[in-house]
């Protein structure tokens, strides 16, 4: 293998220079923009993969220390490990895939909201949005909590900015919603994370199991556990993610579904394997609130005729499935709920860019206003169905092996307990629900006559006509690499266990 110098801190920090070339560019290149930054991200997912494919031929885990010279205690610290280097390669490239999507969809928007003649707004956009790869990458590589901290605060500035200039409904509120909660969440995980420092003296997730048999232990668990149940959006804090990712441009919105699934990452990364005693007390309270999440989430979803409102209510129950594998604290669990985020979020990406293509195609949100669209625009139906095929766990997509890990893991642990027993049987059943509020939508929007029972559909230029191919090919890729796990799921497997 070809040694790369510092490859975890320029996985970390190439997409500054995406950012940089847009600010000098943009407003020669306009909505061309986006070509460059899309090809100045290719290379940190290809760097990604290259270390992935690295770790898997059996190289050493890698491990990468910076230290800032006044502040050492917030030394940046990057790990490249099993579990680290898979999801952080699928989500640069879901970042990546979306950036060519985002080309001619926000070169629309940018029409739609601001006319013709604004080069300054592609400025804006393709500055901002090389921080949410390099936010993702950083909080899975890293290993400090104050940079892990850090990096989700930095993942708000271009929620905000974005969703401030190119969102939809009162994008505004919106945006002030998504950096509050976003606020709200990172404040409870450092109190938990300052909690831990003062009863063991370091910020560093290899120092945490030193907080076993500490006084203020379980409270700082408990505190970070909630910051991170708060971003993910679980029963009880989900009131901002239906807004939140369903105002934003639709891509934006799959994007931020990675935001909120990461917290099942973080969960497993600082609770599960550093401090697993010290967690074991909230490991079936939150299975629990796991299974509530799910069955409300699906309702939720199933109630919703605003398409890119349905798929961002489904992030609520799909991210508790990741948590209750994550919470079970059973290795094969643990691992399967990984994978099953990493399955949803290429799932969702697919899901909700489809949604965008609707939009881009038809000018409408309303699914009562749609209805017969699979005969104009045959490759948005198989999208829309390759998208629920892997959020349904059906072959050959990446979910079904997913569950399968997860599900036998969880009920191998709880034969013996029957209130672990009682909710893993229920989160096998709500798996059903899934199936349905991603393959009623296919029937309403693609099937049947144009318009539905509720009216006829109104399209600018007649007929609805397929988005450009720089929109679809991306989604296919997506499909693809999901297929590619679900047919050959050791990809990740193998990983994922040798780190647990």
């Amino acid at each position: 293998m070809v040694p790369v110098p510092c490859p975890l801190l320029q996985a970390v920090l190439s997409p500054l220079l995406a950012s940089a070339l847009a600010i000098l560019t943009g407003r020669r290149l306009g909505p061309r923009t986006g070509w460059l930054v899309g090809a100045l991200l290719v290379y940190q997912t290809a760097l990604l993969a290259y270390l992935t494919y690295s770790l898997w031929l059996g190289k050493e885990p890698l491990v990468e220390h910076y230290a800032w010279v006044f502040l050492p205690l917030m030394g940046l610290d990057l790990i490249g490990d099993g579990l680290s280097l898979p999801v952080a390669t699928i989500m640069s490239f879901i970042c990546t895939c979306l950036a060519f999507y985002s080309i001619r969809y926000m070169e629309l928007r940018v029409k739609e909201l601001y006319g013709e003649g604004s080069p300054s707004y592609y400025v804006l956009y393709y500055a901002l949005y090389p921080f949410f790869p390099m936010g993702l990458v950083g909080i899975t590589l890293s290993t400090n909590l104050i940079m892990i901290w850090l990096f989700m605060e930095l993942l708000l500035i271009p929620s905000y900015f974005i969703i401030t200039y190119f969102g939809y409904m009162e994008r505004r509120r919106t945006a002030v919603m998504c950096f509050l909660w976003g606020t709200v969440a990172s404040t409870f995980f450092m109190a938990g994370a300052f909690l831990a420092y003062s009863q063991i003296g370091s910020f560093d997730i290899s120092a945490l199991p030193a907080l076993e048999g500490k006084t203020w232990a379980l409270l700082a668990s408990t505190l970070m556990a909630l910051g991170l149940m708060i971003k993910m959006g679980a029963f009880g804090f989900h009131v901002w993610l239906p807004w939140v990712e369903g105002e934003p441009p639709t891509h934006v919105g799959a994007i931020l579904a990675c935001y909120a699934n990461i917290g099942a990452y973080v969960m497993a990364r600082v609770l599960v394997l550093a401090v697993p005693e010290v967690f074991e007390p909230l490991s079936l309270p939150l299975m629990i609130w796991a299974l509530i999440t799910m069955v409300y989430g699906a309702a939720l979803t199933l109630a919703q005729d605003d398409v890119k409102r349905l798929c961002a209510c489904s992030t609520i129950s799909q991210v508790a499935y990741s948590l209750l594998g994550v919470a079970s604290m059973v290795p094969t669990a643990v691992a399967g709920g990984i994978f099953y985020m990493v399955s949803h979020l290429l799932g969702k990406a697919v899901l909700f860019s489809t949604a965008g293509l609707l939009v881009y195609e038809t000018h409408e949100r309303d699914i009562r206003r749609m209805g017969g669209l699979g005969r104009f625009l045959p490759l948005t139906a198989v999208l829309w169905a390759s998208g629920s095929m892997i959020l349904s766990a059906i072959p050959p997509f990446s979910g079904f092996p997913a569950e399968v890990v997860m599900f036998s893991g969880i009920f191998r642990s709880a034969v013996q307990h029957g209130v672990r027993l009682a909710t893993a049987i229920c989160g096998v059943m709500a798996t059903a629900l899934t199936a349905a509020y991603t393959f009623w939508p296919l029937k309403r929007i693609f099937m049947g006559r144009p318009g539905g029972c509720h009216g006829q559909m109104s399209h600018e230029g007649g007929r609805p006509e397929e988005a450009p191919s720089s929109m679809l090919v991306p989604l296919f890729v997506l499909a693809l690499a999901s297929a590619v796990l679900g047919i050959c799921p050791k990809i990740i497997m193998e990983l994922l266990l040798a780190a647990l």
